[in-house]
């Protein structure tokens, strides 16, 4: 079976090429593991989600009940020994991250036909990825996502821990309880701080992470330690504030050379009609600077002071779809242009 790693359908072998947009098509291996029995725990149900390293499928936990998340590397990329190591990294964090904000890890292991897989919490929630795409979201409900966020990434940073690939996608909301429960995801590039000693001594550093997420000393292949997970929530939250990201790019190397070289645009320039008080622009931007050292020196005081700037401006109680057009006029637009990223 082969995989089209662009939209992410499944063909058989005679296919080369995907006849949806043309991509050359990948092989997989054996068809997905529906109906398998992995490590005598775990019945594999139906294919939850698919990626470019590996599926995620739903499973029944025959011992103690209830739905699970397996995570199985392809067989071709078996022999990969990056698919490898970003596989293990992944349930090594995962060991050691045991919060409400992070998805649970349960087991690992190698499947009878030697494909590596990982056990963790089955989350029935949405990924952040499509909140956004609908357009802004209420300030109020990205203030409560975002703290729920730093919950996590404070944490992690706590344990030594920098995630570097902070982005919509790894971040699920559990709808369920009435309130958005927030679940990170994938610490498959996360590294320690040790190893960021490290790096900073053997330099260069692999470039790893998503793009349009990454930090300017991300994009350079800098030592990376906590402030560039700060610098990537910073983007994140701008784009649920606005409903874009701060650049527009048509390729990633585009995104890169734009976050190295180009100022990032306040909220308030690129979405005027939203009524962004300045003090929440600022603290946006101030996580947005260039140099790590002009940011915030930790998550929680990122999460302090967009609390303060949201409660303290009104701007929490706001929704997008009830803003009052005297506001908009009297909003101050000087802002200094030291927060500007640069």
């Amino acid at each position: 079976m082969k995989l089209c790693l662009r939209c992410n359908n499944y063909f058989d072998d005679e296919n080369t090429v995907c006849p949806n947009d043309r991509a050359p098509l990948e092989y997989v291996g054996k068809e997905p593991l529906i109906g398998a029995l992995i490590n005598n725990r775990y019945a594999v149900d139906c294919v939850a989600g698919k990626g470019a390293s590996g599926i995620v499928y739903k499973a029944t936990r025959l011992m103690m009940g209830g739905f699970v998340a397996v995570k199985v590397l392809h067989t071709y990329q078996g022999a990969d020994s990056k698919s490898l190591e970003k596989f293990s990294r992944e349930i090594t964090a995962l060991e050691r991250l045991r919060h409400p904000n992070i998805v649970s890890f349960f087991d690992s292991g190698i499947t009878d036909d030697g494909q590596p897989f990982l056990v963790m919490d089955f989350l029935e929630g949405t990924p952040l990825t499509t909140i956004i795409e609908k357009g802004p979201i209420n300030p109020g409900r990205v203030l409560n996502i975002t703290l729920e966020i730093c919950k996590a990434l404070q944490f992690a940073h706590d344990q030594g821990f920098v995630h570097r690939d902070m982005k919509p996608d790894n971040i699920v909301l559990d709808h369920s309880s009435g309130k958005d429960m927030v679940k990170l995801l994938d610490f498959g590039i996360s590294y320690t701080i040790f190893e960021n000693r490290m790096n900073a001594i053997s330099r260069p550093t692999t470039v790893a992470g998503s793009p349009a997420y990454m930090s300017p000393e991300q994009c350079r292949g800098l030592p990376l330690d906590h402030r560039t997970d700060i610098y990537s929530l910073a983007l994140v939250v701008f784009e649920m504030f606005t409903g874009r990201k701060p650049f527009r790019a048509n390729s990633n190397k585009e995104f890169m050379v734009k976050t190295v070289n180009e100022k990032v645009p306040l909220m308030a320039t690129v979405r005027p009609d939203l009524g962004i008080p300045e003090p929440v622009d600022l603290v946006i931007a101030r996580a947005l600077q260039k140099n790590p050292k002009d940011r915030h020196s930790s998550i929680n005081l990122f999460a302090s002071e967009l609390t303060k700037s949201c409660e303290g401006s009104g701007f929490a109680f706001t929704s997008v779809n009830e803003q009052d057009p005297d506001r908009l006029q009297n909003q101050p637009n000087r802002v200094s242009e030291r927060m500007r990223g640069q």
